[in-house]
């Protein structure tokens, strides 16, 4: 009884002890959650803002102005042509456009001034165009109710609604859920598969054939993106026939789409032959992987908008790679723009791709 006790408390040990020294064990037991746990006590801490476009004509001086520009929950655009703003307003990427008029009143002999606020929102954007009505009439009502001592006239909001696309929230979550996967597969499915073919000596053989380096590689790639884009094709015709996501152009979209998914993926090959190289074995690939992919995944706008998060995130996350190309598919479903058009996105991810690429070819072994 006394040995059999013995040998459970030895073999508990030791086997406490292995798993402890695997690092996925750490990763996934005690680093993960408290990642999530950070992240998620994070948000909302940020200040979310609501943009407002301000015409050309408009006002840019005064009381109204001023209290417009200073509440913490609006961010104001200035440096934008009005044809731009209507354009912006219209699709929803701003939910409301402001022209101020001063109003000049002879009042018994009495020259006046008032207020004339001219608020357009949009149809594609209903949620944050009401709330933005609610913060600039408490201003005006604030504006309104001065000590008893200052006689003014009381100034006027006017509101009106330009029809536009409605933003649903599968034409933020699609585009994101659907680019997370591509660089899981691409970081993942391309690391594993090295790994395992170096593990099990199968491209020392291979060598031993007339097959090159460049056709294992080109086959491993070919093979992932072609199951990558049959993916791709499913989630968006699903996404678009079962929950009504825009697609603007139709057929079109999708052709973008899926060439952003295949250039994507692309760069995110060289994140998986990166961590092929570093992996040593099976166990501590998902950590090294998860490095990777896991800050990507809770700060690229994948789930939620990034200006949730407090601002010292916020750059950080708007130059992720995933970051890039959820803002580039976003742009081309539910805006309609081209690939001339994102090509700051494609830019972005370009620039990601030259770097690791670079350091894949100093660091990548086929052995």
């Amino acid at each position: 009884m006394h040995s059999q006790f013995k040998s459970l408390l030895t073999l508990t040990k030791y086997s406490f002890i292995s798993k402890i020294r695997n690092p996925s064990t750490i990763f996934f037991g005690f680093a993960f959650p408290l990642i999530f746990i950070l992240v998620f006590g994070l948000i909302g801490q940020g200040t979310a803002k609501f943009d407002v476009g301000i015409t050309s004509n408009s006002l840019k001086s005064g009381p109204i102005y001023d209290a417009i520009v200073n509440n913490s929950s609006l961010n104001i655009i200035t440096d934008r042509s009005d044809n731009i703003l209507i354009e912006k307003l219209s699709k929803g990427k701003i939910p409301a456009l402001v022209e101020i008029q001063q109003v000049n009143i002879s009042l018994g002999g009495q020259n006046l001034i008032t207020y004339k606020v001219n608020l357009k929102t949009t149809s594609a954007d209903v949620q944050g165009g009401n709330t933005i009505t609610s913060i600039i009439s408490n201003e005006i009502i604030k504006y309104n109710n001065p000590p008893s001592e200052n006689k003014i006239l009381p100034a006027k909001i006017v509101t009106s609604n330009v029809e536009g696309r409605k933003y649903q929230q599968i034409d933020f979550i699609l585009p994101g859920q659907l680019d997370f996967s591509l660089l899981s597969i691409g970081v993942i499915s391309i690391a594993f598969s090295f790994l395992t073919l170096k593990k099990t000596l199968v491209i020392k053989r291979i060598f031993a054939t007339p097959a090159s380096k460049f056709s294992i590689l080109a086959s491993q790639v070919l093979s992932t993106l072609a199951i990558a884009l049959l993916q791709a094709i499913v989630i968006i015709l699903i996404g678009h026939f079962v929950f009504n996501f825009t697609l603007v152009n139709g057929l079109w979209t999708i052709l973008t789409m899926l060439i952003l998914t295949t250039y994507g993926l692309l760069i995110f090959f060289g994140f998986g032959l990166f961590v092929s190289t570093l992996a040593k074995d099976e166990n501590a690939l998902p950590s090294i992987a998860n490095l990777i992919t896991l800050p990507q995944l809770i700060l690229s706008g994948s789930f939620f908008p990034i200006d949730i998060f407090p601002a010292f995130l916020q750059p950080i996350a708007r130059i992720m790679p995933l970051t890039f190309l959820n803002d580039a598919m976003r742009a081309v479903s539910f805006e309609g723009a081209t690939l001339v058009q994102v090509f700051p996105q494609i830019l972005g991810l370009t620039i990601w791709g030259v770097i690791i690429y670079l350091i894949v070819l100093r660091t990548f072994k086929w052995e």
